[in-house]
C-alpha cells in the first residue's frame, strides 16, 4: 500500500517537472523571438518619390548683377510679347523673354529677334534636379504624389503650349484663355488631392505644399488676367506666369 503511494508521488512529481521543464523552454522560444527582434532589423517598407530632372532654355534680353537695372527694363518689354520675368542664376539677374525644352527652338527665335528686331539675346541653360520624398505610402497616396511632383513642369508645358499657338496665330485670345483655364483646372485637382491626403504636412511634404499651393495662386492670377505692368499683353502675361511657376519648380529642386 505505501509502495504504491510512493510510486504515485515520484509519478506525479516526474509530471510536475516535466510539466515546468516545457513551460521553461516555451519561455526561453519567446525571449528568444523577442531578442531576434531587436537584433534584425525590420523593413518599414519606406520608398522615394521623386520629380523628374531636366533642362530648359531661356531666351534672356538682357542681364546684369543689379536686379534694379534689369527691372527697369522689363515694362518696355512686356508691351511686345516677351514675359519680361527676372531669373536669377549664379551672380547675374536675367530679363527672360521666354522659356524652350527644346533648344534648336531657342536658337530659331535668338536669331528670329535679331533679324526682325534688331535685339540681341542670350540663351541659358536652367538645369531642374529632382526633388525627392521619402516615406511609406498607400497606392492612392503614390498616385498623388506623382502627379504633384511633376505639376509644375506639366503646367509649364500647358502655357507654353498655348503660348506658341498665341503667337503663331493658331488661338485667337478668346480660344487661349479657355485653354489657361483647363491647364489651371488640372493643376487645381491636382493640389486640391494633395491638401486633402496630406493635410498637415510636415518636412519634405510641407516643402512640395507650399510650392504648390503658391503655383495655384500664380495659376489663378493667369486666369484673372493679373498683369504685371499696366501695359503688359497677354502673351507676355503667358509667358511671365509659366516662368514664375518654373522659378518655383527651381526653388523647390534646390531643396534636398
Amino acid at each position: 500500500m505505501h509502495k504504491n503511494n510512493f510510486k504515485n508521488l515520484l509519478k506525479s512529481k516526474k509530471s510536475v517537472i516535466s510539466f515546468a521543464v516545457i513551460i521553461f523552454m516555451i519561455f526561453c522560444l519567446i525571449v528568444a523571438n523577442y531578442l531576434s527582434l531587436l537584433l534584425v532589423p525590420v523593413s518599414n517598407n519606406s520608398e522615394s518619390f521623386a520629380s523628374n530632372a531636366t533642362e530648359l532654355y531661356f531666351l534672356t534680353l538682357s542681364k546684369s548683377q543689379v536686379e534694379n537695372e534689369v527691372k527697369v527694363q522689363a515694362e518696355d518689354y512686356q508691351k511686345i510679347g516677351a514675359g519680361g520675368y527676372v531669373w536669377k542664376q549664379n551672380e547675374y539677374f536675367y530679363l527672360v523673354s521666354s522659356v524652350y525644352y527644346n533648344k534648336n527652338d531657342a536658337v530659331l527665335v535668338k536669331n528670329s529677334i535679331k533679324t526682325n528686331q534688331g535685339l540681341d539675346s542670350e540663351i541659358i541653360t536652367v538645369n531642374f534636379p529632382s526633388f525627392k520624398i521619402n516615406g511609406t505610402f498607400s497606392q492612392e497616396e503614390k498616385k498623388v504624389l506623382d502627379k504633384a511632383l511633376n505639376s509644375f513642369y506639366d503646367f509649364y508645358l500647358a502655357i507654353y503650349d498655348v503660348s506658341i499657338s498665341l503667337d503663331t496665330h493658331v488661338y485667337n485670345e478668346i480660344s487661349a484663355r479657355l485653354a489657361v483655364n483647363n491647364a489651371h483646372s488640372t493643376l487645381k485637382n491636382t493640389v486640391d488631392d494633395f491638401n486633402t491626403l496630406f493635410p498637415s504636412p510636415t518636412g519634405s511634404l510641407a516643402t512640395l505644399s507650399t510650392a504648390l499651393n503658391n503655383a495655384v495662386k500664380e495659376s489663378e492670377s493667369l486666369c484673372g488676367g493679373t498683369l504685371i505692368s499696366k501695359s503688359q499683353t497677354y502673351p507676355s502675361l503667358l509667358k511671365y506666369r509659366y516662368t514664375s511657376v518654373l522659378s518655383l519648380w527651381e526653388g523647390l529642386s534646390g531643396e534636398e
